[in-house]
């Protein structure tokens, strides 16, 4: 598992286009408990970089999962983009992109192989799970890079369920299922909740299996 989130983002535009996502430790711990600290790397915070993602290895994990905003953009997809942390060493130039891992970026890294991913990959079926507010829909390059499968969301996500839809979604793999039997049940437990059971908070993660 490579386990990316809670960045902090530091731009120069006005306003906060990426607020801080207050439950995202949350969500980080709740993938956590499903891997040996033996089986994970994890870079939250300021170490939540496209560098960290870059410079790992991607290619050599089962999972990869980003708690994280994106952008999508349909005129040109390879700019659709993960938000990260600002890059502290990068010039004053590059400093106001030095947050985004693009689309193009994970295009040419080497092919992923996932084998059976939490959030991104698995050797030969590669699962990318984006999970955050403002998530883009999969034309972040995943399924071109490799992931088989992707879940990204329709519209913007609720911080607040995301965490406890997450456990529910790791719990199902581990208990065998497959990610779309595990994201249908995950679904399926917030509706039957009393506090999450609101379409708002489920109804927008969706499963897209690349070629």
């Amino acid at each position: 598992m490579l386990l990316i989130g809670n960045p902090i983002v530091q731009t120069e535009q006005p306003g906060n286009a990426y607020p801080e996502l207050p439950n995202a430790p949350a969500q980080m711990q709740n993938i956590q408990k499903y891997f040996s600290p033996s089986q994970q790397q994890i870079f939250a915070c300021d170490r939540a970089s496209p560098a960290a993602y870059l410079s790992n290895h991607p290619e050599q994990f089962s999972y990869i999962h980003f708690v994280a905003h994106g952008t999508a953009s349909r005129a040109s997809p390879l700019d659709s983009a993960i938000i990260l942390s600002t890059n502290p060493a990068a010039t004053s130039a590059a400093q106001d992109d030095s947050f985004k891992l693009y689309a193009r970026d994970i295009i040419g890294t080497p092919h992923l192989h996932a084998e059976l991913g939490y959030d991104l990959r698995l050797l030969q079926h590669g699962q990318a799970h984006i999970f955050g507010r403002r998530t883009c829909r999969p034309v972040l390059g995943f399924p071109a890079g490799g992931a088989h499968n992707v879940i990204a969301a329709l519209w913007e996500v609720s911080d607040a369920s995301s965490p406890e839809l997450v456990d529910k979604f790791y719990g199902e793999l581990k208990r065998g299922k497959s990610p779309n039997q595990a994201l249908r049940t995950a679904k399926l437990l917030l509706l039957h909740s009393n506090q999450f059971h609101s379409p708002f908070y489920w109804a927008p993660f969706q499963l897209y299996r690349g070629s």
